[in-house]
């Protein structure tokens, strides 16, 4: 039963969702603006919000998804949990690559006139965090599922301290979650305890940096 529940965690949280599911979050969350300038993503126009599910939706889950599986039936990679170290530097780069075009062309839409609060931030955090990955992999298996979660969990935190009302109650929540699946992945043995806070780390610390001081190139 505990297994079958972890199991279902770890499928329902999976790293390549989380972006999207982040994405949500903070477009359906209700926030309010400090001062005169509105940047509360709540506020956003319904058509924005779904071109931007569409174009994250393509190249955050559809492209590394359908890559995923051509590797696995190529026997590029034995497993699609990515379970052995070395078989994922091939995934892992790929997705770098999907997330960085994500980004690129979340500028391309999106004119420097028209820039709109925390949306390149947070892109350029998913980059970010997916080239780490990368190079991390060179050392540790480090979690994916903590990485991307804890990801989300320090985008929301970020945006959450630039606005003036928010909810608290929810943001308590996400960290519960993350604490499951990252209970999860230990209980499974899919992790040890240092690669599982590595990723709690680096995920959170990169997205709510990005975040919080709006960074983006």
């Amino acid at each position: 039963m505990i297994k079958s529940f972890f199991n279902t965690l770890s499928h329902l949280f999976h790293p390549l969702l989380l972006p999207v599911l982040g994405l949500y979050f903070l477009f359906e969350t209700p926030t309010s603006s400090p001062g005169f300038i509105v940047t509360s993503l709540y506020d956003l126009p319904i058509e924005f919000k779904i071109n931007l599910y569409k174009l994250f939706g393509f190249l955050t889950i559809l492209a590394p998804g359908i890559s995923f599986w051509v590797m696995y039936q190529n026997k590029i990679i034995t497993s699609l949990k990515l379970e052995n170290r070395l078989e994922r530097f091939t995934p892992i780069g790929l997705t770098a690559t999907y997330y960085i075009m994500n980004y690129v062309l979340l500028r391309i839409m999106i004119p420097e006139h028209m820039i709109i609060s925390f949306i390149f931030p947070y892109a350029f955090g998913l980059a970010v965090t997916a080239v780490i990955a990368y190079i991390m992999n060179y050392f540790t298996k480090i979690s994916l599922h903590m990485l991307g979660f804890f990801g989300l969990v320090g985008a929301v935190m970020g945006y959450f301290q630039n606005q003036l009302e928010y909810n608290l109650f929810f943001l308590f929540f996400l960290i519960l979650v993350g604490g499951l699946v990252g209970s999860a992945r230990l209980y499974l043995k899919a992790h040890t305890l240092k690669e599982v806070i590595l990723g709690i780390v680096i995920g959170f610390g990169i997205e709510f940096v990005c975040m919080k001081f709006e960074l983006y190139i």
